[in-house]
Formats: C-alpha cells, sequence, structure tokens
C-alpha cells in the first residue's frame, strides 16, 4: 500500500515524505509512525497570499522566501532575506519555530536541513507561502 505513493524504495516523490531516511515530520518513534499508518496524517500550511497583512502580498512572500532558503544553507538574495526575517519570526515562527526547525506536533517541516517535500526554488517556496498546502 505504501509504495504507491512513497515509491517501491521508500524514498519519495514530490509531496510524498522520503522514508528512508531521518527527516520524520511528525517523529520518527515506532509509536508515532504506527499513529501515522493506523490514522494518517492531515498536514496544513495556511494560505498567507490573501492576507497582505501578515506577510505583505507575493512580495512579502519572495522576502520570507529567501530568509527561508538562507536557513537552509541555499542561494539567497541577502538584503530580501533580511526583511524576510521579521515576518517569518512574527508569523511562520508560530509553527516553524523561531529558529525554523519545526514542530512534530504539528507535522510542521524543518526549513534548516536539505530536505524539501516540494522543492528548495524560490517560486516553489513563493507558492507555497501564498498559496498554501494541504498534505
Amino acid at each position: 500500500y505504501c509504495m504507491q505513493c512513497h515509491g517501491s524504495d521508500a524514498r519519495g516523490a514530490k509531496g510524498f515524505p522520503n522514508l528512508a531516511d531521518n527527516d520524520w515530520l511528525w517523529g520518527g518513534e515506532p509509536e508515532q509512525i504506527v499513529e501515522t499508518i493506523s490514522n494518517g496524517r492531515m498536514g496544513m500550511m495556511p494560505a498567507y497570499g490573501g492576507n497582505p497583512e501578515a506577510i505583505g502580498g507575493e512580495a512579502g512572500a519572495k522576502e520570507v522566501a529567501n530568509y527561508v532558503r538562507s536557513l537552509s544553507g541555499l542561494p539567497n538574495d541577502s538584503l530580501l532575506a533580511a526583511k524576510g526575517k521579521t515576518k517569518f519570526e512574527t508569523v511562520c515562527s508560530a509553527c516553524h519555530g523561531p529558529e525554523g526547525k519545526g514542530m512534530a506536533a504539528m507535522g510542521a517541516p524543518n526549513l534548516t536541513d536539505k530536505v524539501w517535500l516540494y522543492g528548495s526554488s524560490e517560486a516553489t517556496i513563493v507558492q507555497t507561502i501564498v498559496n498554501g498546502r494541504s498534505n
């Protein structure tokens, strides 16, 4: 049943987590894995594109995206990242934590590593911030 989404090698695909690494959105303890298999998980990233006050529209999302890319050492525009840091601390840290390391209790991913469920490009991160994601 699992390989339909996670692949025959369990390494996942875009939108489907890699089960062969040590990055677990909801926690990697046996009890947490059994809970996931038994009941499923519903992850949700809210859409901030319709709320210009929260992020600042698409321009603000681009600033946050550059800050998020900086957290994992990806190339970024340092001026945009500096502006995005304040927005991240105000809005995003509620789920991703003040340092961007994620929160397993909510299934919020760690943004400081090299693991990206949908991709790490600026455009993909902006799309996630503006439109949200439902998993």
